[in-house]
């Protein structure tokens, strides 16, 4: 036989992919009812405890300061999903997020004191939100690949539409039963979140199998471990084996594990140390951390520089009506066009995003009547849609699969702890020149900031992947000569 044809390995070899379908169809279902249980009634704060606050007296002050226990708990129980996940099946963390988000609703139904609003509406619905957030969305990513993006924007679409209905849920409910019985009411929607943690079963059930071509697991190794820039990585070539199979190639291509410090090992227990050098300091990460702070802190205060306008309650309404308008059209408009934005780019769509937002917090500034502001809001939903849904997906596009979880929660981690910095400092600078407007520009130069940095940064990231993939291709042909 010719040495050739005895380096030829011709074997038939099969890999499991997710299913994008069948049950994770269910698992969308899932994903849309954690979504709408724990996060579409809380534009309706204000009309759900508004007794309660005025009844133990609460000053501006301790609202502002439960907002910020409630982000905390957020932001931790999010960064620490992934290290749970290490302990737990992630139904059973989905399961005690349930249980703890349940007993913050139920508890917000007997709570008689300031210190129990905080546990119940702060802490405990906090920390259940954000696993459940961190799981829902790793779920549906597990579940799809071609077809991530038409179901995320499907599940955001079915949350930004239940969204809209909550206010209109709560002011009949306070008529016809109070405020005790509208929060026992949510609280009893609250338990739905049982139903969706048995329909978020593990995607390796349902996987599907399907054929690898011949040499393309030989082949990906040496993409993987032929790394130029790694001094320490040998160089392996098919004639230097006298078998040239899989479990050759990756015992040749094993490298010692280095002994780590007992300190170094909670490290990396608690965060990906490859996330730190990769993700953590990227525009995915504190570029969409910033943005969802500045688009948060923008809507809580813009209604009170409508009023300070002298502007009348109902055109307050139709203003703040049309700013969910433009964030529910723009979603419906994500799940249409949703085969075309892998080709745009979610993360180019997420950067247009922004610039939308910049242009309709400039004009509002530059142009004060009424029927410019509205467009402006309806502009002010449209940026908003893409900040705050097209968040996984930029994470699913910056990171591995199986580094989804870590990436999010870091994502949480980073929005949680510096809304607790961003949010004070911007009421700061508001009361001290006493003017939304010079606050307002401050939270517009944060999104020039990212707007200018992240397009860079991918160019040069961009620049280095085609500089790198030329390498390769060049020491693979060598590989296999």
């Amino acid at each position: 036989m010719d040495r050739k044809d005895s380096l030829k390995v011709k074997v038939k070899n099969y890999e499991y992919v997710p299913p994008d379908g069948g049950w994770g169809y269910l698992v969308a279902i899932s994903a849309i009812i954690c979504f709408s249980t724990t996060t579409a009634f809380g534009g309706c704060f204000g009309i759900m405890y508004n007794d309660f606050i005025t009844e133990v007296s609460m000053s501006s002050a301790s609202v502002t300061l439960l907002t910020g226990i409630f982000c905390l708990s957020v932001a931790l129980t999010g960064f620490f999903t992934s290290p749970l996940l290490s302990m737990m099946s992630m139904r059973w963390l989905a399961f005690a997020a349930s249980v703890a988000f349940a007993f913050g609703t139920f508890g917000t139904v007997i709570m008689t004191t300031p210190l129990m609003f905080f546990m119940t509406a702060g802490v405990l619905q906090g920390a259940g939100l954000g696993v459940l957030y961190n799981l829902a969305c790793t779920v549906v990513n597990d579940y799809f690949v071609e077809r991530r993006i038409l179901i995320m924007s499907f599940v955001q679409t079915a949350t930004g539409v239940n969204a809209m209905v909550a206010p209109m849920f709560v002011r009949w409910s306070m008529e016809q039963y109070g405020s005790k019985g509208t929060l026992l009411l949510i609280a009893g929607l609250s338990l739905h979140n049982f139903v969706a943690v048995l329909l978020m079963q593990p995607v390796r059930w349902h996987m599907k199998k399907v054929e690898v071509p011949e040499n393309a697991e030989l082949k990906l190794l040496l993409e993987e471990n032929n790394d130029v820039k790694k001094l320490d990585t040998p160089v392996i070539k098919l004639t230097d084996l006298e078998n040239p199979t899989k479990e050759a190639l990756a015992k040749a291509l094993e490298m010692p594990e280095k002994k780590k410090s007992g300190i170094r090992k909670i490290i990396d227990s608690v965060i990906d140390p490859s996330l730190v050098k990769t993700y953590l300091f990227s525009g995915a990460a504190l570029g969409t951390a910033m943005c969802s702070n500045a688009d948060g802190i923008y809507m809580v205060m813009s209604p009170q520089y409508l009023y300070s306008m002298n502007w009348s309650k109902e055109n307050v309404a139709m203003a703040v009506t049309l700013y969910g308008f433009g964030d529910l059209s723009m979603r419906i408009i994500f799940t249409m066009i949703s085969k075309w934005m892998n080709k745009l780019g979610v993360k180019n769509i997420y950067i247009v995003g922004i610039v939308i937002a910049i242009i309709s917090r400039l004009g509002m500034l530059w142009w004060t009547g009424i029927l410019a502001t509205m467009v402006f809001f309806t502009l002010m939903g449209v940026a908003h849609c893409s900040i705050a849904v097209l968040i996984p997906l930029v994470i699913s596009e910056s990171v591995a699969p199986d580094k989804f979880t870590s990436a999010l929660g870091i994502t949480c981690f980073l929005t949680g702890t510096s809304s607790l910095v961003i949010g004070p400092a911007i009421g700061a600078v508001r009361d001290y020149t006493n003017s939304y407007s010079t606050a307002f520009y401050i939270l517009t130069s944060m999104y020039a900031l990212v707007a200018i940095l992240w397009p860079i940064e991918l160019i040069v990231k961009h620049r280095r992947r085609k500089n790198l993939e030329s390498k390769k291709s060049s020491q693979l042909n060598k590989g296999f000569e």
